[in-house]
């Protein structure tokens, strides 16, 4: 596979030069005379790597790094999140009425219910569109620890402690607290 792919590169080259494509140098973006556009395909950042991508590691070693940073990180009960904290989220989603207490984010039943004055949608039909959602690397809803588990595990089981947040201010959130750690 590897050598399709060194020979489309080796292709895409070759089209470059004779002025068949045009090449955005600031997007990393070909474009051909038929409109199409393409990302122009990379080596593996990771040394000896032979496989393209279009940018950073390939498909194996972003997996290897995952799998490496989950056995650091510990099971989700490990660091706390077990059958208490799962009922937690639940009644913590419920009070903020589904929504991230940031960005207003909603799941789209709780949206539709809410547009047509159907009241509350069922619980499991939310979450089971917030696990489709996740699954599927789209927005979905966190109960977020205000003050982390890290600095006051008392905290870890208090709703009072617990915001319904989507996973990008959740994220952007966390890199608030981390950057202000190390700091």
């Amino acid at each position: 596979m590897a050598e399709i792919g060194r020979t489309q590169s080796d292709v895409q080259f070759a089209q470059i030069a004779a002025g068949l494509i045009r090449v955005d140098p600031q997007v990393g973006m070909i474009a051909n005379p038929q409109g199409g556009v393409r990302r122009i395909l990379r080596p593996c950042s990771v040394p000896c790597c032979p496989e393209l991508t279009p940018g950073g590691r390939c498909e194996f070693h972003r997996r290897q790094v995952q799998r490496e940073q989950d056995m650091r990180r510990g099971t989700t009960a490990e660091r706390g999140y077990d059958a208490d904290h799962r009922r937690l989220r639940i009644l913590c989603f419920q009070r903020d009425r589904w929504r991230c207490v940031d960005c207003g984010w909603e799941p789209v039943i709780v949206a539709d219910f809410r547009r047509f004055e159907l009241g509350d949608p069922p619980t499991d039909r939310i979450l089971a569109e917030l696990r489709d959602r996740h699954n599927r690397k789209e927005r979905h809803l966190h109960a977020d620890h205000q003050i982390p588990i890290s600095e006051r595990p008392d905290l870890r089981l208090d709703l009072a402690n617990l915001r319904t947040r989507c996973d990008g201010c959740h994220n952007a959130k966390t890199m608030r607290e981390v950057c202000g750690r190390d700091r």
